[in-house]
């Protein structure tokens, strides 16, 4: 037969039975490898060569491009409404609305001599606070330009304060 049969005098029957008693340990050693080593990927990190500097900046720029053209329409999207984005408008009641309109018609008729605050509460009936307000209003929405003079500051049309009162037909 065998070396081993030949030196040693082992029944086959009793190393039968220690392989077979062992089968149930063994099966439980090999799930709990599968599980500790195989499933969670151990064995591989384990084993596996790490990667150079090179080689992960490449893995990088590699990934990097291939979703670029899949996040393309994102990026488009962000920059135009980005660029375009306005403020929310705000809310003016009425009163306000009705003393901004006062104040420009004034000032669309002084023309390009500009006008002081205090000549043009005179001239709509509005005290000077609400005339300041308004005009804080056109500077902000740059309708009309603040100069500082000799006699006060005075205020101007601004080019787009211009094209608006002619198409409101203020002039």
């Amino acid at each position: 037969m065998s070396f081993l049969f030949d030196t040693v005098l082992i029944p086959f029957w009793f190393i039968f039975f220690i392989l077979a008693s062992a089968a149930p340990l063994w099966i439980k050693w090999s799930i709990q490898f599968h599980k500790k080593f195989i499933v969670t990927g151990l064995l591989k990190k384990i084993f596996r060569r790490t990667k150079t500097v090179a080689e992960r900046k490449l893995d990088i720029l590699k990934k990097a491009t291939e979703h670029w053209d899949a996040n393309d329409h994102l990026l488009n999207f962000t920059d135009k409404t980005g660029a375009k984005r306005k403020k929310p408008k705000k809310k003016v009641d009425p009163v306000k609305k009705q003393n901004i309109l006062l104040v420009l018609k004034v000032l669309a008729n002084a023309g390009d001599a500009g006008i002081l605050p205090k000549s043009i509460s005179d001239k709509t009936g509005i005290n000077i606070i609400e005339t300041n307000n308004a005009l804080g209003y056109l500077i902000e929405k740059t309708y009309v330009e603040n100069v500082n003079t000799t006699s006060g500051n005075k205020y101007y049309l601004t080019e787009l304060g211009r094209k608006y009162c002619i198409n409101k037909k203020y002039i």
